[in-house]
């Protein structure tokens, strides 16, 4: 396939604790963004996971609780810094150290977080921050670098590279629908105004040859 240019959006992968049962419950009753999935679960016993991306689950215990004042916070692993315990502690969530070893399923729904020594503390609903991995291999071929966030640079317009934009999660973590959508509009516009030039310029070519002298 040939082109004259080149719009990515290609997205992220969401990488999950090694939790048994967390990935078969993804995207249902274990959720990773408040603010898309939290009116859902509202008022209900509810979990965050450590995981990987330690900032991100540090962050879901502070602002869960907005929704939610029956929050336990599992640590599973993570080196929580007493400022952040405080923090977490004064809003009213309980914090558990240890392995988290699985969620409790039945019927269909999470009963419970379980933990490594067999202790199991009911829970309804639980929040998980997954490592975001873009999908941008085709980008890094073209020649672009990652930047320290570990995600490729764009201008205001998408831009990347000569001919080449981007659009969405593949550049930017947080674009939730309306965002990326919004990015990809904006691409858009700078191709279109891409492809304008350089047609005007090759008509500009062909008119210049035909007005030579025979």
């Amino acid at each position: 396939m040939r082109a004259r240019t080149l719009l990515v959006a290609t997205g992220l992968r969401d990488v999950l604790p090694a939790i048994d049962g967390l990935a078969e419950r993804f995207g249902r009753d274990a959720i990773h963004c408040p603010f898309c999935h939290g009116y859902e679960v509202r008022d209900r016993p509810l979990a965050v996971l450590g995981g990987d991306n330690a900032a991100m689950s540090v962050h879901q215990a502070l602002l869960i609780p907005q929704w939610s004042r029956d929050l336990v916070f599992f640590t599973n692993g993570l080196d929580v810094p007493d400022a952040d315990r405080e923090r977490i502690e004064a809003r009213g969530t309980r914090i558990v150290d240890g392995a988290v070893a699985g969620l409790v399923v039945e019927g269909d729904a999470v009963r419970a977080v379980r933990l490594a020594d067999g202790t199991e503390i009911a829970r309804e609903a639980v929040f998980v921050g997954p490592r975001f991995v873009p999908q941008d291999e085709l980008l890094l071929q073209l020649g672009a670098e990652r930047g320290d966030n570990g995600f490729v640079a764009t201008d205001p317009m998408g831009g990347v590279l000569p001919g080449v934009w981007a659009a969405g999660n593949v550049v930017s973590p947080m674009a939730q629908v309306i965002v990326a959508a919004g990015a990809g509009s904006s691409a858009a516009a700078a191709i279109s105004a891409h492809l304008l030039e350089r047609d005007i310029a090759t008509d500009m070519d062909a008119a210049t040859l035909d007005r030579r002298p025979a």
